[in-house]
């Protein structure tokens, strides 16, 4: 029996090797975005490990990088209920189970917040000219027409307006995010070094 349980721990230890470990700079590149101001992001990606490594089995698990993600989050909500910094009602899980609530998690608000600052800090750094097309096509929703009359410009001068902006923007978030996963990794190599 014990022999059964040892294998089955080097299976599961294996598993994390190969469907787990590939997704840590990812966890910690969104952790330290979301959270690495509030919480030690090293400990909440260690502690995510000792949680999976300690599964009976990892057989249930459909998508790995879903679970340690979950996992990650589940271990930064503790810490932060013990820390104090959010307080939360104390329910048994069936009270949860019987909440029938349509609007998102609590945790998915904030990241939908967070996400908006984020994209306005980006849209104050465009042009006028492209800020306002943006502001008027995408979060006023006027039609094209409408926008190009207050604009002052043509409806095609809009158009390509908007679509710079909008690739100005997105051009860079991907910037931000990959000097974030840059930095995880820099850490992660130099502390196994």
């Amino acid at each position: 029996m014990l022999h059964r349980a040892g294998d089955e721990q080097e299976n599961i230890a294996a598993w994390i090797a190969r469907e787990i470990i590939p997704h840590e700079a990812a966890v910690q590149g969104w952790l330290l975005r979301r959270w690495g101001h509030l919480v030690d992001v090293e400990d909440v990606i260690q502690d995510a490990y000792c949680r999976v490594s300690n599964l009976a089995s990892v057989n249930h698990i459909d998508n790995p990088k879903a679970y340690f993600f979950r996992t990650a989050h589940t271990v930064l909500t503790d810490r932060m209920r013990r820390a104090g910094i959010v307080i939360f009602t104390s329910m048994t899980q069936m009270d949860l189970s019987n909440v029938m609530d349509s609007e998102p998690a609590a945790d998915r608000r904030l990241e939908g917040v967070q996400e908006m600052e984020r994209v306005n800090k980006l849209l104050a750094q465009l042009s006028d000219t492209h800020r306002k097309a943006i502001e008027l096509r995408r979060i006023e929703g006027l039609s094209r027409k409408e926008a190009a009359e207050r604009l002052g410009i043509s409806a095609d001068a809009l158009k390509k307006q908007v679509e710079r902006g909008i690739h100005r923007v997105i051009e860079a978030m991907m910037e931000q995010d990959a000097r974030i996963e840059d930095a995880v990794l820099e850490r992660m190599i130099s502390q196994r070094d």
